[in-house]
């Protein structure tokens, strides 16, 4: 069953999506709201979910749907900006609905929302394209703050979900090392932003930590990404515990 709800046109959000990458937790401040779709197959499950979202005013609520196939017609005809995507028990079901919404064009931004937060499946998600990953067990003051970055363009987890990573993964290094590590190509600041946002802290938070603007920190995060090449907090996890960062208290 789905229930598809009035959407008004899509205006200017083709353009909004392309620039979206460089944009900062655009949405709380703008005042125009997330477009967003659950894709849920428990009817339950889903329509708790969207009676609790359709109430908050920073979001609009373009669908729901227990097919996948619907879901892709709300990112495409209704330009859902965000997918709020239940887990199923069947893992590689759900990396193979994250790769459909993700190679969509100006597809949307998948989050997805699970009991397990097993690392390798974790890892996996991202890998297939998702932006975000939170547990059932989340707040919703968490999932709006996943809402606002994902659809923004950054990745999100909370921490737990970082700290079971670095306990839980044990990968080979994502780039290959220069000289003794890949950190090396990093200054001192540098790798303690890269060290804070693995633990699974958002911008502003490392920001306040450091004493220094949320600009300033995004600039630390552009020359990462020029030198490591890294995109999603998930590839922060890898490289913090391939270099032992996460296996000792934050510098």
């Amino acid at each position: 069953m789905t229930r598809d709800l009035p959407v008004e046109s899509p205006d200017a959000l083709a353009a909004a999506l392309v620039s979206d990458a460089i944009r900062r937790r655009g949405a709380r401040f703008t005042g125009e709201p997330i477009r967003i779709a659950v894709l849920d197959r428990n009817q339950l499950s889903r329509q708790a979910l969207t009676a609790l979202l359709a109430r908050d005013p920073r979001l609009h609520l373009v669908g729901d749907s227990s097919e996948l196939e619907q879901c892709i017609s709300h990112a495409t005809h209704r330009a859902a900006q965000v997918v709020l995507l239940s887990a199923e028990p069947d893992a590689a079901a759900v990396i193979k609905q994250v790769a459909a919404l993700a190679a969509l064009p100006l597809g949307p931004h998948v989050i997805v929302l699970n009991g397990a937060q097993h690392p390798d499946e974790v890892l996996e998600a991202f890998r297939a394209g998702a932006y975000g990953y939170l547990p059932w067990s989340a707040s919703f003051t968490e999932l709006i703050e996943a809402i606002e970055m994902v659809a923004d363009g950054m990745s999100y987890v909370l921490p737990t979900t970082a700290k079971a990573l670095a306990t839980g993964l044990r990968t080979p290094p994502l780039v290959a090392p220069l000289g003794s590590s890949c950190l090396d190509v990093l200054s001192a600041r540098e790798r303690t932003v890269l060290e804070r946002i693995a633990r699974g802290y958002s911008g502003p938070e490392v920001a306040e930590q450091l004493g220094i603007t949320v600009k300033t920190v995004d600039t630390y995060r552009h020359r990462i990404h020029e030198k490591l090449g890294v995109h999603h907090r998930s590839d922060y996890v890898r490289i913090a515990l391939d270099n032992n960062l996460l296996h000792r208290e934050p510098a």
